[in-house]
């Protein structure tokens, strides 16, 4: 775990080595912040907890969907054959470059709290008590590990086309749909209530807002986290096969 933890480290670090990445996350970061924030100020309707939060966790999922190009992005610099053949295995250095793109994303957050807090002028809008920021503390840890493990997934998926970093704009708005994340002040619709528990992303999001998040729930959330990084691991093997035994996907 400790070697995963410093491989993964190190590719964050080549990952925010691409100016193309940290403008993707602080653009679309600042972006939705300013939008929620204009729209708080005109209309109402959501508390700026929720504004800063919603748009930390789009900022946070949109480059997390870099790893459907990440791997094609190795292949083009022509560092894929070496991580294939690195000694610790394909599949854990593999893991450690899809990793870095949303263990980067957790800069989302204090770029929209900083967004707003400039917007607004003021740095007292989160709420008082250790608390709060315990609680934002944990869901951003249990966003990250959603978005790894639908990270690790789409990573598997795209590498099997040249062409993947042109279909991650494709991956935005149905997951944002599909997990509840488009909804604070207003419940989601019961048939959209229950696709997003298939999701890792939703019980995360209610927890980061401050909504009631039950024992059941969060048992959900671990099933349905361990169930993506099973498929993940399945289709990761797959792609492995495919390029080192039958030769049909290209490492250079």
């Amino acid at each position: 775990m400790k070697r995963q933890l410093r491989m993964t480290a190190f590719h964050v670090r080549q990952f925010v080595s691409v100016p193309y990445f940290i403008q993707l996350m602080v653009m679309t970061t600042t972006a939705t912040t300013l939008v929620q924030f204009l729209a708080a100020s005109a209309w109402g309707g959501i508390t700026p907890m929720q504004g800063w939060v919603r748009g930390g966790v789009v900022g946070m999922w949109t480059t997390t969907t870099c790893a459907a190009g990440i791997i094609g992005f190795e292949r083009y610099k022509g560092t894929l054959v070496h991580l294939i053949m690195a000694p610790v295995g394909a599949l854990r250095s593999l893991a450690a470059v899809v990793c870095a793109a949303a263990s980067f994303g957790l800069a989302a957050f204090p770029v929209a709290w900083c967004t707003w807090a400039l917007l607004s002028a003021s740095g007292s809008f989160t709420g008082p008590g250790w608390e709060v920021w315990a609680r934002l503390v944990v869901g951003a840890l249990m966003l990250l590990a959603g978005c790894v493990a639908l990270s690790l997934v789409i990573a598997a998926l795209f590498v099997l086309t040249p062409n993947a970093i042109q279909y991650e704009g494709l991956l935005l708005v149905p997951v944002f749909v599909a997990s509840g994340i488009v909804f604070t002040s207003a419940a989601p619709p019961a048939w959209l209530a229950a696709a997003s528990r298939f999701l890792p992303l939703s019980v995360p999001f209610e927890l980061l807002l401050g909504r009631v998040t039950s024992v059941a729930a969060l048992g959900g959330w671990l099933v349905c986290t361990a169930a993506w990084l099973g498929i993940s691991s399945f289709l990761g093997r797959r792609a492995l096969r495919l390029a080192t035994r039958a030769g049909t996907l290209e490492v250079v």
